[in-house]
């Protein structure tokens, strides 16, 4: 008919390439999905999901046999060594692409001497067995015990032991009363 030769048909959305190329999506999108699971199920084996104490003769097996890990050095008596306590247990229910663990600094001189650790509590993040950053006392965490855990969660995600979940993990909103300000 004229005038219907700039109209569009049903037929121009019909494309069999189309549904070849969803399916194709759909595949990788539950391969990825299924490698993530598998992932989750194979960290939480390796005790993550959980802030964990070991002994000096489990921190060798625990920093080597995992990608991610990050090691707390307390000492028992110490107030800041609780607070960062508190902290890491809530960060390691979230953050399962790493074990979080922590050792009595009294109790395991040797890593204590090899790794320089001078101050408590001191943070060591490692990957593949190989410290990679620390954080020592609160000075990087604002100086005071009353930081947050988003400075401490934002602040291993620097570090690269811990993946930013969201936007506000990855320090891109900051929350001021009640209003949220885009960064980027």
């Amino acid at each position: 008919m004229e005038g219907e030769e700039g109209k569009d048909s049903d037929d121009d959305f019909n494309s069999d390439g189309d549904d070849e190329i969803l399916l194709s999506l759909r595949e990788q999108r539950v391969s990825q999905l299924k490698a993530k699971q598998a992932q989750k199920i194979e960290n939480l084996a390796k005790g993550h999901g959980h802030y964990s104490e070991i002994v000096e003769e489990e921190f060798l097996p625990a920093v080597t046999k995992t990608r991610y890990s990050v090691v707390h050095f307390y000492h028992k008596d110490f107030e800041r060594c609780k607070v960062v306590d508190m902290h890491l247990s809530i960060i390691a229910k979230k953050h399962l692409e790493c074990r979080i663990m922590k050792l009595d600094a009294e109790k395991c001189p040797f890593f204590v001497s090899k790794l320089q650790i001078q101050m408590l509590p001191t943070i060591i993040s490692f990957i593949d067995g190989v410290a990679v950053d620390r954080i020592i006392g609160f000075e990087e965490l604002g100086g005071t015990d009353e930081f947050s855990t988003m400075t401490l969660t934002r602040r291993l995600i620097e570090g690269g032991c811990l993946l930013g979940l969201d936007r506000k993990e990855r320090g891109e909103i900051k929350i001021t009363k009640n209003i949220l300000i885009y960064l980027n």
